[in-house]
């Protein structure tokens, strides 16, 4: 069996862009989020493991929501599920919050530091070495009338501009990379998170990379 992790934010862990912050938080069950169906088309000589944690930065400490800080999560998520054959990285859309005012290559490069400490960390990974897929995030969508419109305020061009900036650092690394825009938009109930459409079709798209990698 071949051992992948994701490593993600909400869009990873399920939030379901209904939700309210009123009532009870709901989360897209197991089968509907993109890990699931990932899994469904891998089939059962892969392990999908989903490490996806709400508010999630790539390297910033948010002074709000605190433990948030990926590049502080992801060696002992690493070392808790190894061996591994493959890491999936998407992260980065929380950074793009007001009240962390970087840019889109800033954001790249908070991921890059998730990247490389993942690449160093040779012993969460197979006989033959690391293998990581790069995911650059989808963008924004219209965020204007959305749970958090003030939250990501302004910031939806800085959404897209970042899918150039995660090529780069892929490609500086030599590694796999992906375009999650390319197949997927968030809903447009809140403009941040993956309806039940979109991570049906971003669960598909990655199982055609994946296979590319490891097979």
């Amino acid at each position: 069996m071949k051992n992948m992790m994701i490593f993600g934010d909400s869009n990873t862990w399920g939030w379901d862009p209904s939700n309210d912050l009123v009532s009870v938080i709901k989360r897209w069950p197991d089968e509907v989020r993109w890990a699931g169906v990932l899994q469904a088309e891998l089939g059962n000589d892969y392990k999908v493991i989903p490490e996806g944690l709400n508010g999630r930065t790539t390297v910033w400490d948010d002074p709000i929501e605190e433990y948030r800080c990926g590049k502080h999560h992801i060696i002992p998520l690493l070392d808790s599920h190894a061996p591994l054959d493959l890491v999936i990285i998407m992260i980065g859309t929380n950074d793009l919050k007001c009240r962390y005012t970087v840019t889109a290559q800033d954001i790249a490069n908070g991921a890059s530091i998730i990247l490389d400490k993942t690449l160093a960390q040779i012993g969460a990974f197979g006989a033959k070495g690391p293998k990581v897929l790069f995911i650059a995030p989808p963008p924004l969508g219209p965020i204007e009338d959305g749970l958090f419109k003030y939250m990501f305020e302004g910031n939806r061009e800085k959404s897209v501009q970042m899918a150039q900036f995660y090529k780069g650092v892929a490609e500086s690394r030599g590694v796999a990379f992906f375009n999650a825009g390319t197949v997927a938009k968030v809903s447009a109930i809140d403009g941040l998170h993956l309806d039940a459409s979109g991570h049906s079709t971003l669960g598909k798209a990655v199982a055609t990379e994946v296979k590319k990698i490891l097979e």
